[in-house]
């Protein structure tokens, strides 16, 4: 048999000491966030390269930095979406033609 008040006490410790943790995780973000970065002020706009991430400048139209390797991989990356896109539109046909074609009595 489990001695009640035990448990009980563990309990209450365990909930006290998660207690204390949460309120100093409370106070270290309110810490962080009151500082120099709260305030959407201070930060310059901006963009971010699709590939690299790098900061650009917000007039671009661009979705990339200058950089060539970005482009060339953008370019590559693209070029994967579209024959992709090909062959899943043409395995969705191979699987309904033969319906299509049983439809029409073929």
């Amino acid at each position: 048999m489990v001695n009640t008040k035990n448990l009980r006490d563990a309990v209450k410790k365990s909930a006290d000491k998660l207690a204390k943790s949460a309120s100093k995780n409370v106070d270290a973000v309110k810490k962080v966030t009151s500082g120099k970065y709260s305030n959407s002020k201070n930060l310059k706009d901006h963009k971010h390269c699709r590939e690299c991430g790098k900061m650009i400048s917000p007039s671009s139209d661009s979705l990339l930095c200058k950089s060539q390797v970005c482009i060339d991989k953008f370019e590559k990356d693209l070029k994967v979406k579209k024959q992709l896109r090909l062959w899943m539109i043409i395995l969705v046909i191979v699987l309904i033609l033969p319906n299509i074609l049983t439809f029409l009595g073929v």
